[in-house]
């Protein structure tokens, strides 16, 4: 197949290359490819054509478009042809380009069942199968069929077929792959709804916020206190935990914890999730803090506000260095290492 009379761009246009594979489903490829070839019928020189994609399993069609032919064709084929169709068989088999005219002889050709009992009633003198490759797959075929009176397949029509197979293998796996990422990201979005926790992912790439059905449901809830929690999804570093409550107060009225992290392999994408505690509850339990000071008790309180250690040297009126030594001393004693561990230590 490797002609110099084989060109491309002369068997698909870059135009319609680039539509097949940005296809949105496989209907929409296969009949956008049929269609090109009943506009430009002299393409490939074949009154009838047909696209079948197989199934990933069995190897059997799942999908096809047939034109130039009808249903009952279409059926019986499937029903009685295909295993029997010398020239699809040694595609198959082989993996490359197969006609009737390089087949066999002539003569030979018209005297099996196949032609007699199917192809010849339906006016179809020779037959092309191009294969199209996924992988180490074949993913389907493209069959053209040509009448008595029209030309043998030459080398040039063949290296036109291999080409078109290969542009539909391509776009194939595109659509299957786009296919495949919208299935996940639906039932990922269906988990996220189901999980009962709020969940924010923000994407700062795209200037783009997702909340599932909780978090749409809590933020609906907050009416004007809103933007002011919104802000606490902001996540400076790879890690943030803050804590935020309706009055200003941790002791009193509904608590949110908001959790945010970047992902480590797409930083712009931030994972918030929130925990919510009703005001019947106080945020930290007394006997939480009974093993640290007072002083420190006070800067553990602080720091689950989300307050910096600047911010909360500012506030006690103290240095950011006593105030590191403090929280030091509050880690070692609750055996945590992080404000992230320090909130899940105090929470639970």
């Amino acid at each position: 197949m490797g002609s110099p009379a084989a060109d491309p761009v002369r068997s698909l246009p870059p135009a319609l290359v680039a539509e097949l594979v940005a296809s949105p489903s496989l209907d929409r490829l296969l009949d956008r490819f049929l269609d090109f070839l009943e506009e430009a019928p002299g393409r490939f020189g074949s009154f009838a054509a047909g696209v079948y994609v197989h199934d990933n399993v069995t190897g059997r069609p799942a999908a096809a478009r047939v034109r130039g032919l009808g249903d009952y064709y279409v059926r019986s084929y499937e029903r009685h042809g295909r295993d029997r169709d010398p020239v699809v068989q040694r595609a198959l088999r082989e993996r490359r380009v197969c006609d009737s005219d390089s087949l066999m002889p002539r003569e030979e050709w018209l005297k099996l069942p196949i032609v007699h009992d199917v192809f010849a009633p339906h006016a179809m003198a020779r037959v092309l199968c191009a294969p199209f490759v996924v992988g180490a797959e074949v993913a389907g075929t493209l069959n053209l069929a040509r009448r008595d009176g029209q030309p043998e397949f030459t080398e040039a029509d063949r290296d036109a077929a291999h080409v078109a197979a290969m542009v539909l293998g391509i776009a194939v796996s595109a659509v299957r792959e786009r296919s495949s990422i919208e299935r996940e990201r639906h039932q990922l979005a269906e988990a996220l709804d189901r999980c009962g926790t709020p969940v924010v992912l923000t994407d700062l790439a795209l200037a783009r916020r997702h909340l599932n059905a909780p978090a749409l449901s809590l933020f609906a809830r907050l009416g004007d206190a809103r933007p002011e929690v919104e802000r606490l999804l902001d996540c400076d570093g790879d890690r943030t935990v803050v804590s935020w409550s309706a009055d200003g107060a941790l002791e009193t009225g509904p608590h949110l914890t908001v959790t945010s992290q970047r992902l480590p392999g797409q930083p712009d994408v931030i994972v918030s999730v929130i925990t919510v505690r009703d005001g019947t509850a106080r945020l930290v339990a007394p006997y939480r803090l009974a093993s640290l000071t007072p002083r420190e008790a006070e800067i553990a309180t602080r720091a689950l506000t989300g307050r910096r250690d600047g911010e909360i040297a500012a506030e006690l009126f103290i240095s950011p260095h006593t105030v590191k030594h403090h929280l030091k001393s509050i880690y070692a004693k609750l055996g945590v290492h992080t404000r992230a561990e320090l909130l899940d230590r105090l929470l639970r």
